[in-house]
């Protein structure tokens, strides 16, 4: 029976303030006007916050094997391809939401040394990479959220990631990609904008030569050259690396994260000291701090941003997907638990709202099955995230989010003891915060039996146990 209760709304020590960042560029600019709205139209009944998309180089620069005579990568009209963004940021903000634009690659094969490509990722430039940026600036000065780059731990999106003497090359060229768009944004307008950097995988598998995907932490290490002690490379090994002058970095707010976790949720954490899954977001902070103590970086404590992740599920990925009964519960640990308590995580993303169509190999990590239907569980977890944490055999401590209402909203927690029906958890709870996130502890007897929930707005939350759980 119900002992008594104390609902404590206030979310103290917690990132009160954690945007839901939503991407999916193949639904939003891909597949056409009505589509895109549609997809906008329904993120934006989910609550979400942000837009992320990728604006890729490639795809909006001049189709050519070598730089057209007289084009000036600083001017936005020299650039043939705005056109699917254009539509893409005005309608997201025209619903109120905002976006975040991806600096992104493939880049243009006249601005890599592979010349003769369309596109390629192999030694970027720098240079011709900030005038791009400026070019970006001045085409969407409404974007206020830019971020640099796409995974350039892994050699797809930047090559090589090491000489053939396993010296890291694509840290180094990424700074230099880092330091020329911080540049061209502030020449294009946005330096006051937040500006983000990093977008690293999370999990990294080294080897010797080009292809290797270099894990985050050695890469972050490397990038603001920094042995693995933390200590300013020296001599030749600063010179191999470009690495003697060193200047500190500035104009960055954020690191941009992409905090994915295998197939056994978010509490399989890293086994490798240089990797960081979403259960490892001490480990980046560390880093970043160290960094920024060694004078690498200016400004204060950098905060982590999750802009991309996601479950991939079992069906249809019988490879890397987790069972759908799982998800729901990852989905709720891993944005209620390990992200929204952490002060300095500012957003958590959903990538994306529908899985890749006819093979199971791709991502598979949406919230709708390719075909549209939504997962079972997965779409809800997602909508109305609850986590019960026991606190004793008669405590529980409730952890939701009510996105879709927001501030304003009244929740009321129920629970349920055996196969009767749900009663309510004490009275309803105005919710304050500007998210729609609220925490709220009961006592109850049996609190481990009980399967709780919660209802906002005509929603009902799905059911979940309360599991015992450390701070």
């Amino acid at each position: 029976m119900l002992a008594g209760l104390a609902a404590t709304p206030a979310l103290a020590g917690a990132s009160s303030n954690q945007l839901a960042v939503f991407q999916d560029d193949h639904q939003l600019l891909e597949l056409g006007d009505a589509n895109r709205e549609q997809t906008l139209d329904e993120v934006r009944g989910l609550g979400v916050d942000v837009i992320k998309a990728e604006l890729s180089w490639a795809d909006v620069a001049p189709r050519k094997k070598r730089k057209p005579k007289g084009f000036d990568g600083s001017d936005p009209a020299d650039y043939p391809g705005w056109g699917r963004f254009d539509a893409l940021v005005r309608d997201a903000q025209a619903r109120g939401l905002q976006v975040m634009l991806a600096l992104s690659p493939p880049y243009p094969g006249w601005a890599t040394k592979r010349r003769g490509d369309l596109a390629s990722s192999d030694h970027p430039s720098s240079r011709e990479y900030g005038r791009f940026a400026e070019a970006a600036a001045k085409r969407f000065p409404s974007v206020e959220i830019w971020t640099i780059g796409n995974e350039p731990n892994h050699p797809g999106f930047l090559f090589p990631q090491s000489t053939r003497d396993g010296v890291p090359f694509a840290p180094h060229a990424y700074r230099a990609m880092v330091r020329a768009a911080v540049a061209g944004l502030g020449r294009g307008g946005s330096g006051g904008d937040t500006i983000l950097f990093g977008e690293l995988l999370p999990i990294g598998k080294e080897g010797v030569g080009p292809k290797q995907n270099l894990k985050p932490l050695r890469f972050l290490r490397e990038f603001f050259c920094l042995d693995s002690s933390y200590h300013p490379f020296r001599g030749r090994a600063a010179r191999i690396r470009g690495c003697q002058r060193y200047k500190r970095l500035t104009g960055l707010d954020g690191f941009g994260y992409h905090p994915y976790t295998r197939a056994g949720g978010p509490r399989q954490v890293a086994s490798a000291s240089d990797d960081a899954t979403i259960s490892s977001y001490g480990r980046v902070l560390r880093t970043l701090d160290k960094a920024r103590r060694k004078g690498r970086i200016g400004g204060g404590r950098l905060p982590i941003w999750n802009t991309e992740f996601g479950f991939q599920s079992n069906p249809p990925d019988p490879f890397l997907g987790a069972t759908l009964a799982r998800i729901p519960e990852f989905l709720a640990e891993s944005e209620l638990w390990l992200s929204l308590r952490n002060r300095r995580v500012a957003s958590y993303s959903q990538f994306t709202m529908k899985d890749t169509p006819g093979n199971p190999g791709l991502w598979q990590g949406g919230l709708r099955f390719a075909n549209g239907k939504p997962k079972p569980g997965v779409y809800d977890a997602y909508r109305l995230p609850i986590f019960a944490r026991l606190l004793g055999p008669s405590a529980v401590e409730i952890w939701g989010d009510a996105r879709p209402s927001g501030a304003g909203s009244v929740v009321q927690v129920q629970e349920r003891s055996g196969r009767g029906g749900y009663h309510n958890l004490g009275g309803p709870i105005s919710v304050s915060n500007v998210r729609g996130y609220f925490r709220a502890r009961f006592q109850i007897s049996n609190a481990s039996k009980r399967r709780y929930r919660f209802v906002v707005g005509g929603l009902e939350s799905r059911a979940t146990k309360a599991a015992f759980r450390r701070r």
